[in-house]
């Protein structure tokens, strides 16, 4: 069997590829390598697939040498704004003369992924690029990404099956995705009011306009790179979820958030889903249709917002037949 090296660092694109690794078992080898309490790591734990497990430090050198040792024929990985430790997994594949992907997740910054603006950051591209949706492949090609392959979603298969079996109802809650903004802005731009709001200013709103989304109850669910305390410290008696994502989006009956990808799936599953942005300095990037893409919570009329009504999941190709037609 063909080896295959992954790695993982930010939520989002994990998830993608241990759920890919999860499908794929059956052609080919697959060792995860992160960092110890990463995201990456976290998740690997949560789904009892330790045993995959490779732990790395962020140094080319030691990147290499765990390498060596597996001698991979292809190398994934996920892209993100936290960590770029992939780039030494692309440099190892590309000394060696190996087949390299990387993965998209989301619809933000995907040229930055790469180390855009830097005046070099096209050498950081490799063999292959993987969108995730139509949305994700438009934009990638909308910003000249080179090589685009289109790769079924394990991860959204995965979550849109989980919730078909959950017998949880719906309560009357409001559910928040929180993210991390001013750090993404803050790591990204130097300034973590880049954008003109951040996440507090995102929270507090919600709860100076509680009554326009007829709900008795908030609910605020953290990004992996989130704390509590950004919340409690502006309403105490919040409540802090520690409930699976398929809990949460099935008791909630509206689903507010930034860009978390969560509201993509939350739509896809029928419910009101609102991606708020209280800014112009800043574009919608969740595919939801424009009803649901709002600036202001102000008059919010929840009669407006658009309900997903139809299945739509047939994007990409198995990673199976891909590895067939790449490595043979």
């Amino acid at each position: 069997m063909k080896k295959i090296a992954i790695f993982g660092h930010d939520a989002g694109g994990s998830e993608l590829l241990i759920e890919l690794l999860k499908a794929s078992l059956h052609v080919g080898e697959f060792k995860v390598f992160c960092e110890k309490n990463s995201p990456c790591y976290n998740i690997l734990k949560q789904k009892n697939l330790t045993k995959y497990l490779n732990l790395v430090e962020p140094s080319k050198k030691f990147v290499f040498q765990k390498l060596d040792k597996l001698n991979p024929d292809m190398v994934l990985y996920s892209t993100g704004w936290q960590n770029h430790t992939e780039y030494h997994f692309l440099s190892y594949a590309k000394k060696h003369k190996i087949p390299s992907i990387a993965f998209l997740d989301n619809w933000t910054n995907y040229r930055e992924r790469f180390g855009y603006p830097a005046s070099n950051w096209k050498k950081k591209f490799p063999d292959y690029i993987a969108t995730h949706d139509e949305t994700s492949e438009k934009l990638a090609s909308s910003f000249g990404l080179p090589n685009l392959i289109s790769i079924k979603n394990y991860a959204l298969i995965n979550q849109l099956e989980n919730f078909k079996k959950t017998l949880i109802k719906q309560e009357d809650t409001l559910l928040f995705l929180s993210e991390p903004t001013a750090k993404v802005a803050k790591k990204t731009f130097n300034d973590p009011y880049y954008w003109g709001f951040d996440e507090s200013n995102v929270f507090q709103s919600i709860l100076k306009h509680k009554k326009e989304f007829n709900c008795d109850k908030i609910v605020v669910r953290l990004h992996p790179s989130d704390i509590a305390d950004t919340y409690t410290n502006i309403e105490p008696n919040i409540s802090i979820s520690t409930a699976s994502l398929e809990e949460d989006i099935a008791r909630a009956k509206v689903i507010i958030g930034i860009d978390s990808s969560v509201l993509y799936l939350a739509f896809l599953l029928g419910k009101k889903t609102i991606a708020f942005v209280p800014s112009t300095n800043r574009d919608f990037h969740v595919p939801l249709p424009k009803a649901n893409q709002i600036c202001t919570l102000e008059n919010l009329n929840m009669n407006s917002i658009i309900i997903n009504k139809k299945n739509t999941n047939n994007y990409g190709m198995e990673f199976a037949s891909f590895i067939k037609r790449i490595l043979g």
